[in-house]
């Protein structure tokens, strides 16, 4: 099938409450504002409402599901693509959410940036910025399996500060979302905020989706599984965020990822009371830029990142500024 198919127009598994289209909000500004264009514009200088970013995600994450649901019966038709290999797959349907999503936002944002896994960079005068992935789970998706989902965060440009954030699992139908300074909402109900205490209760969901993290993936199941109550892998980085926010999963430990496959996931977890950061440290209010994300209750965070650091020894050098065993033996033979 050519990439210039039409999506078909089948609607099937798509739920109501999370696929209404969007509608312009007409609530008067809140406190929630923060100034999102360049200084000396009339754009600039006009305050953003981080609510109505947070309503803009919503439904340009609807639009985007609405695409992605109208090609779930027609798996056949997909034209399907391997980008860097066979486990890193794209499809027609990823390329049309995506441009489902994109034209949500040109539409009532046209001065952002936007930045997408299929499309990469357009480049806005702004300093609003858009970081989506169209499905994150491809491969699930193609299976027709339920761990995928549609996302969309809103950032700012100067700091990557994540101002609003949606996550849809459309096979679930269920929308969590959350804004800077908000509790998480879960299908319009805020979460329970992450209060697990006990590390051998933690179910905790691991993701190796980059090929290049698989070889240390036996020793991350060996460090942890003696040491908590299970683990899982269920194939999408953002979905796994979701469930951690949600309390489907109590725990993440998810390394190599893009922007585009945590973003809007991290401050899920963040504004449900969770620490989100690598295993140099904590990254409050943004993503850890090294892609390794690791997400869980306060209580936990630094207990999970103990059992993990002598698996990434790159890692904990860097945290504590000292080379790591194989760099030291390299400088010893020089």
């Amino acid at each position: 099938m050519s990439s210039s198919a039409a999506v078909p127009s089948t609607r099937s598994g798509c739920c109501p409450d999370v696929c209404v289209p969007w509608r312009r909000p007409r609530a008067p500004l809140s406190p929630g504002r923060w100034s999102g264009g360049p200084p000396g514009t009339p754009y600039g200088r006009t305050p953003v409402n981080l609510d109505d970013l947070l309503s803009l995600a919503r439904d340009a994450a609807r639009a985007g599901s609405r695409t992605a649901v109208s090609w779930r019966g027609h798996a056949h038709q997909l034209l399907i693509q391997e980008k860097a290999g066979p486990d890193d797959l794209v499809s027609q349907a990823d390329r049309d959410t995506e441009h489902a999503v994109r034209a949500v936002l040109a539409e009532h944002r046209p001065h952002d940036t936007v930045l997408g896994e299929e499309e990469g960079t357009t480049t806005g005068r702004s300093r609003v910025r858009w970081i989506i992935d169209p499905i994150d789970g491809t491969t699930n998706y193609l299976y027709g399996r339920p761990d995928w989902a549609v996302s969309v965060a809103a950032t700012d440009t100067d700091g990557d500060r994540l101002l609003a954030g949606v996550v849809i699992e459309p096979a679930l139908g269920l929308l969590t979302e959350a804004r800077a300074g908000t509790r998480t909402l879960a299908n319009g109900t805020p979460v329970t905020p992450l209060r697990q205490h006990d590390l051998d209760r933690v179910l905790v969901e691991l993701n190796f989706g980059r090929p290049g993290q698989r070889p240390l993936a036996g020793p991350a199941v060996s460090a942890l599984l003696p040491r908590v109550r299970d683990l899982r892998r269920g194939g999408s980085a953002a979905a796994a965020l979701a469930q951690v926010a949600t309390g489907r999963a109590d725990a993440l430990w998810a390394p190599g990822l893009q922007p585009w496959d945590c973003a809007a996931g991290v401050l899920l977890v963040q504004q449900a009371g969770g620490t989100v950061g690598d295993l140099t440290g904590p990254a409050p209010g943004t993503w850890p830029r090294s892609g390794d994300v690791l997400a869980a209750p306060p209580a936990l965070w630094k207990s999970l990142r103990t059992l993990l650091t002598p698996v990434y020894p790159a890692a904990e050098a860097m945290r504590t500024g000292r080379p790591d065993s194989d760099d030291a033996n390299m400088a010893g033979r020089a």
